[in-house]
């Protein structure tokens, strides 16, 4: 039987008081943190493609914890347009590093995210040393912002030589194709090591596609604990 959620509350570096739900199997083998979609479209932690990245997570071994992003749900504060979300992205990875100090120092330590979580996740990840592996579900590489900006991938380079995992739909239409491998192709000509998988006729969201989208997370947990990865029964194509 899976571990329970516990309900965790997480204070930012401003002031506000976060909810979240963590879960620490026995004995845990690494951490995960995962960050939800853009909550001004409804994204909070419950969103399926995060609870998927969760639950897999938390069944290969993982402490892991999913929150909302000020704003959205309990969570207080107002949405911050990815800018103060990075103190909600730090909020998450302090708590989760001090529950899991029992964890030794080899063990993997997972940022991830979906969407709007990704970007901002990553970006987060990006001064964390402490991350050990990031991961990114459903890019939003063409999806303009309310203000009329869009997202900046640009940090993501060769100066970062931490494992990243990739995952996105060849129907996500807020992450074309062509966007989509040219940035891999830029990363792993700059000598960062990319996992990049497409999942046929899956759009943003991977509806109908969810089964592929669970076992493709659990694929990514094997690998980073270098364990034997499971052979696919589905079609997926490496990048």
């Amino acid at each position: 039987m899976a571990p329970s959620d516990l309900a965790v509350e997480l204070s930012t570096a401003d002031g506000l008081s976060l909810e979240a739900l963590a879960v620490f199997p026995e004995p845990a083998c690494g951490s995960l943190v995962a960050c939800h979609p853009h909550p001004v479209y409804g994204g909070t932690m419950t969103n399926k493609v995060v609870h998927s990245l969760y639950k897999a997570f938390r069944d290969s071994g993982f402490a892991s914890l999913r929150f909302n992003f000020r704003g959205a749900g309990a969570s207080e504060g107002v949405h911050g347009h990815g800018e103060t979300e990075v103190l909600d992205v730090a909020a998450a990875w302090d708590e989760l590093a001090a529950r899991c100090a029992f964890l030794p120092e080899s063990a993997p330590r997972v940022l991830g995210g979906f969407s709007f979580g990704s970007s901002v996740g990553l970006r987060y990840a990006s001064e964390e040393e402490r991350c050990t592996h990031r991961l990114g579900i459903g890019l939003p590489l063409a999806l303009d912002l309310p203000d009329g900006r869009s997202y900046d991938f640009s940090w993501l380079s060769g100066d970062d030589k931490r494992p990243l995992y990739l995952l996105v739909g060849d129907n996500d239409e807020f992450c074309p194709q062509d966007r989509f491998e040219r940035l891999v192709e830029k990363l792993r000509s700059e000598g960062v090591p990319v996992t990049a998988v497409v999942v046929p006729e899956a759009n943003h969201f991977f509806d109908r596609k969810g089964h592929i989208l669970r076992q493709e997370v659990e694929r990514m947990a094997a690998a980073i604990l270098g364990q034997s990865i499971p052979e696919r029964s589905y079609p997926a194509v490496d990048v």
